[in-house]
């Protein structure tokens, strides 16, 4: 079977892209990857190991089952667990983790701290203390802060590793607001902190957009795909030298002309208002194309490739759970295009459909757009000399890979 679509991930823009942070953050700050939910459909084990390559010494997923898919090849690094756990399945990748002190695991109040304090493992679990200082979701509030950090202290299966927030937003005023109350919270625990006790606040947006935020450790996660979250200016990531890792194609599985005053999709919400050639591209809302990205007034636009490069063409209709359509009036009547290839989530930043321009449109942040993308969509891996497989995961070949892996 030939795949029609495909979705490229870029490992060495992966890894280049890490090395790109840590210049930014100087030498200072440690790295910790966040890879939780697959890392973001992207595959958590490829990405993991690449990061891992490129310097991160510690990884962050969201539960311990994603700890274990990646335990095997994380290396020594370290995985920080952000889910409140209050015990571990029962997994020999879990295990493992736990008897060489890599697993560390968030702590959100009295009565996780003390389930977690009653697992007897032989040597303390390493603990994050996570303060709520304005996100309103997990963590202890800035009040309860103290006796909660103590009570750790106090617990000899314990280990405080760790004490954190987290933004809710970019913006560098709100960013001083939530590091206010966070600070203050600090200096009433200065006295009982551990001297190697971590303390982060910052994730990919504030660590560009407010510095003083970045402390001890930096919690990147969109941030090694090249992109940054969308309030903030898209000139930042060329200027820090980061590179767009993911890319997603297709192609015209059908091209046809029509006649003015065609109306086209479910609800004949487009009426062609001339004789144009329309094309049919085998992706829709069940891939994880954002359906929202339809708007009769401003359509959304796809790239067709042509004999003079990629031209185009706005998106038309209903979106469809399987397929779109597009209008190909403007480009050449004459060109061949049945079966050319189409761009619908380019790597180039400053491309009209980079991840970070679709997710703004769509109304959408950009790691949702990037999680949302269909599992059924072949994953392709480009690496240098990765010596593997060089084609798709239906065995057809791509052009210009430099090192291709299928996806598995």
């Amino acid at each position: 079977m030939r795949h029609t679509s495909h979705i490229r991930v870029d490992l060495d823009a992966i890894a280049e892209n890490l090395r790109a942070i840590r210049r930014v953050v100087g030498s200072g700050p440690e790295i910790c990857s966040v890879v939780k939910a697959d890392a973001y459909g992207l595959g958590a084990r490829r990405v993991a190991r690449t990061l891992v390559g490129a310097g991160s010494r510690m990884l962050a997923v969201f539960t311990p089952g994603q700890a274990a898919e990646i335990e095997e090849i994380s290396g020594s690094a370290r995985i920080l667990v952000l889910m409140p756990t209050c015990d571990f399945p029962r997994d020999p990748a879990i295990s493992r983790l736990l008897a060489t002190g890599r697993l560390e695991c968030s702590i959100g109040d009295l009565e996780q701290m003390t389930a977690l304090a009653g697992i007897r493992l032989g040597r303390p679990i390493p603990v994050h203390v996570e303060i709520d200082t304005g996100m309103g979701r997990g963590g202890v509030l800035p009040g309860q802060a103290a006796m909660l950090i103590e009570a750790v202290r106090a617990a000899r299966s314990l280990r405080l590793t760790g004490v954190f927030t987290h933004f809710s937003e970019q913006d560098p005023r709100r960013v001083a607001e939530q590091a206010a109350c966070f600070d203050s919270v600090l200096e009433e625990v200065r006295e009982v902190l551990p001297t190697r006790v971590r303390i982060h606040a910052a994730s990919t947006g504030p660590c560009f957009t407010s510095p003083d935020q970045r402390r001890d450790l930096v919690r990147i996660g969109l941030g090694w795909t090249g992109s940054l979250p969308s309030d903030i200016d898209g000139s930042r990531a060329i200027e820090a030298g980061l590179h767009g890792a993911v890319s997603w194609s297709s192609s015209l599985i059908q091209v046809r002309a029509i006649e003015a005053g065609t109306t086209i999709g479910y609800g004949s919400t487009w009426t062609s208002p001339r004789a144009t050639r329309i094309g049919l591209v085998p992706v829709g809302y069940a891939d994880g194309y954002p359906a929202t990205l339809v708007d009769p007034t401003d359509p959304q636009r796809v790239l067709v490739e042509t004999r003079d490069g990629m031209r185009a063409a706005p998106v038309v209709g209903a979106m469809n759970m399987d397929q779109l359509v597009v209008d190909l009036g403007d480009i050449d009547a004459a060109e061949p295009l049945h079966d050319q290839r189409v761009m619908l989530l380019s790597d180039q930043p400053d491309s009209q459909v980079s991840l970070a321009r679709l997710a703004s449109r769509a109304g959408i942040v950009p790691h949702q757009l990037l999680a949302c993308l269909g599992s059924g969509v072949p994953r392709i891996y480009l690496a240098e000399g990765a010596g593997e497989v060089a084609g798709s995961a239906s065995g057809a070949a791509l052009p210009n890979a430099r090192s291709v892996t299928a996806a598995g």
